[in-house]
């Protein structure tokens, strides 16, 4: 094999893999997380921490929105590296509450769902999503902008 076979090769598994964490962590936080929640919906709803002030259902819902909605969106790579952020943040609350001594707060569980987002954050979807096929209508609208990207 020649060196740039190999190269070819190695990026071909490297988007292979971000297609297989955004998926895994897709599967992961709705089977374990979400439908949990969504199968004892009043009563998580009642007992559901309120760390932003906003009042429980509204934190719940918002909960809900982001680590079911924003986690579809990153399985399906749109907008991945910002729909990742809500999860994240949402994971970082749940830290802040176990760190508080919030006995509900799974902190390990938290850590474990939102490494993949922040690696998908870090890493964008690859070129197997939504957004790597509309690229090309992102584009264009950017380069009309000042701080677009440039494209000769």
């Amino acid at each position: 094999m020649s060196p740039a076979s190999v190269q070819k090769a190695a990026a071909r598994a490297a988007d292979i893999g971000r297609l297989v964490l955004r998926l895994g962590a897709f599967a992961m936080i709705l089977i374990y997380h979400v439908r949990p929640k969504l199968l004892h919906f009043d009563s998580e709803m009642s007992g559901f921490p309120d760390p932003l002030g906003i009042g429980h259902p509204a934190s719940f819902i918002m909960a809900l929105l982001s680590e079911g909605g924003c986690s579809v969106l990153v399985a399906l790579g749109i907008a991945a590296r910002l729909s990742a952020l809500p999860i994240i943040f949402t994971m970082a609350m749940v830290v802040m509450l176990g760190a508080r001594g919030f006995e509900g707060a799974d902190v390990q569980l938290a850590l474990l769902y939102a490494l993949p987002y922040v690696s998908i954050a870090l890493l964008g979807p690859g070129p197997y999503s939504v957004d790597a096929r509309l690229g090309r209508l992102y584009k264009a609208p950017l380069r009309r902008l000042p701080l677009g990207p440039r494209s000769p």
